[in-house]
């Protein structure tokens, strides 16, 4: 627990030295941050365009799905400004010969690794996903109870550590193979997966999404706690996406005994 606090201490010193960095230019910060608020709401705005020229989505109305997405928006602006910059740091390190030395640190190496993913230009996404949500839920007249909003930013919280869990797997890939640029891309195609309700796939990856890959805790169960209509199968994703986190680890540790220092 000591080492853990530890860790988020380094993770909160590596924000703060990141930040500064990116406010050295502060036009240039700035620009980044409007660009990525204003593409942040083309989600939401295509999915508008296209609920209203189709059928939708089985059990979600054009108001729910305005919510999806800004559930969803917020998910991805936090796990991007936390992780953002974790993909090429981690390649970096083992291309350049230097992940040796997080090995001699006194703290497990992919802590110090998860430690370091900060992205300080993320913010728009964050903004925008409060902003529809907030809206959203005055649209809805959803009236939220102490236990719905408590629950929603535990979803929240386990919906980044499932995705911290999917980072471990791709750096554990990483220092046994080296270059791995279009991993991450199949890695990103992948959990595409989660931003969509789960009516819209068969039964049987239903039970996938919630299971062995709970990736229905990123954006699904936190819109349908807000709209009352939690079940125990919440339970269910959170359990997995712990066992997947200790799955990850137990992958870090088998390839980090096939580490082999790079560099050049």
């Amino acid at each position: 627990m000591r080492k853990i606090f530890k860790l988020f201490v380094l993770f909160i010193e590596n924000s703060k030295i990141r930040f500064a960095r990116a406010m050295i230019y502060r036009v240039n910060y700035i620009m980044d941050s409007f660009i990525s608020l204003t593409f942040a709401f083309i989600g939401p705005l295509l999915q508008y365009l296209i609920f209203s020229q189709t059928r939708g989505f089985p059990g979600w109305n054009l108001d729910q799905i305005i919510l999806f997405q800004g559930i969803l928006l917020l998910h991805l602006g936090l796990r991007n400004t936390c992780f953002g910059s974790l993909h090429f740091y981690m390649m970096d390190l083992v291309r350049r010969g230097e992940f040796d030395r997080l090995l001699l640190k006194p703290y497990p190496a992919i802590g110090v690794i998860l430690a370091s993913g900060f992205n300080p230009r993320n913010f728009g996404s964050v903004f925008a996903g409060l902003t529809i949500i907030i809206y959203s839920i005055i649209k809805l007249n959803l009236i939220l109870t102490f236990s719905s909003i408590i629950m929603f930013i535990l979803l929240l919280f386990f919906g980044l550590f499932l995705y911290m869990s999917i980072e471990i797997i791709y750096s554990s890939a990483v220092i046994v193979l080296v270059h791995l640029g279009r991993l991450y891309d199949i890695i990103g195609q992948l959990t595409n997966f989660g931003h969509y309700p789960l009516e819209i796939f068969s039964r049987s990856l239903q039970v996938f999404f919630m299971t062995a890959v709970p990736m229905a805790i990123w954006v699904n169960f936190p819109a349908r706690v807000l709209l009352g209509r939690g079940n125990i199968n919440i339970v269910y994703s959170i359990i997995f996406s712990i066992v997947f986190f200790f799955l990850s680890l137990g992958l870090w540790r088998i390839c980090l005994k096939r580490y082999t220092s790079a560099g050049g």
